[in-house]
């Protein structure tokens, strides 16, 4: 498994940030300007103030010690509703945040969500997309309520990023890094946790997916991914990554109708409804 493929597998991802330092290294060579120090990280955090209202499972939520809120997020597949996905993320972040009384709107934190995206998102070939409020008649004039999304765009071309940053888009593309710091600390992690029990179980349990997948008629896909290279690792994550799913909702009482329609919202651009309900069985 690859350098590349071991870092945009959701559970390689969540393990590597959950480190608070490699954590905190990202986030600042994503925001350079902001004075980030202790951190509390948590992955696979749901997010729902009720039972009635759909819920979120968050990849990596991180609170720093000034009370900011940062979702990252994994993002290997092309959604079309991707957009509203992190209006929705951001959304949850700043309910979770909400003032108590007697408290001034001066101390409501600011929300940052951040995709990690092995694909363009809007074409513009930019390294780094960052989404404020601005005035439709001035875009120049920003809306300052301390909430961005962001994607990092590791097919970019254009703008500037960090050369940290830059190292990571060039591991996650299959391609030379330097030696840097940041850099250096992420594959120490990475490697780390590659002889861990979980990760080859993890591995091993990829592989059997994507027997079963291969038995859902799925070969002349599977097939087409291996002359592809990376799409492979890509199409097997997915899998791999719907079966994680599946186990954290049943874990949290989701009855499989939900557990379904979850899938469908996510996965649906991807596979089918049958296939879909083939890895629910499964399960």
């Amino acid at each position: 498994m690859s350098e590349a493929l071991g870092f945009t597998d959701d559970l390689m991802f969540q393990n590597v940030m959950k480190d608070p330092v490699a954590c905190r290294m990202l986030l600042q060579e994503v925001f350079p300007e902001l004075d980030i120090q202790i951190l509390n990280v948590s992955t696979q955090e749901r997010i729902a103030l009720n039972t009635n209202e759909k819920f979120s499972v968050l990849d990596v939520l991180v609170k720093d010690e000034q009370g900011r809120r940062y979702d990252m997020e994994m993002q290997v597949a092309r959604k079309e509703d991707m957009d509203k996905r992190a209006r929705y993320y951001l959304f949850k972040m700043m309910e979770d945040g909400f003032l108590r009384q007697g408290e001034e709107y001066e101390n409501l934190t600011a929300a940052y969500v951040i995709f990690i995206l092995p694909f363009d998102p809007k074409g513009k070939g930019l390294k780094r997309y960052s989404f404020v409020y601005t005035a439709r008649e001035d875009p120049t004039v920003e809306l300052n309520d301390g909430s961005e999304i962001i994607y990092l765009n590791t097919k970019g071309t254009k703008g500037k990023i960090r050369p940290g940053l830059n190292d990571l888009y060039r591991m996650i593309e299959g391609k030379p890094t330097s030696n840097g710091k940041f850099i250096k600390y992420i594959k120490k992690s990475m490697d780390s946790y590659r002889k861990t029990v979980e990760w080859r179980k993890h591995v091993m349990n990829t592989e059997e997916v994507a027997e079963a997948a291969k038995q859902l008629g799925m070969e002349k896909g599977l097939e087409e991914g291996r002359k592809k290279g990376m799409e492979e690792g890509r199409k097997e994550g997915l899998i791999t990554g719907i079966f994680d799913l599946i186990s954290v909702l049943k874990d949290y009482g989701e009855t499989n109708q939900g557990i379904l329609q979850h899938l469908k919202q996510k996965y649906g651009n991807t596979f089918s409804d049958d296939q879909l309900e083939s890895f629910l069985k499964q399960s």
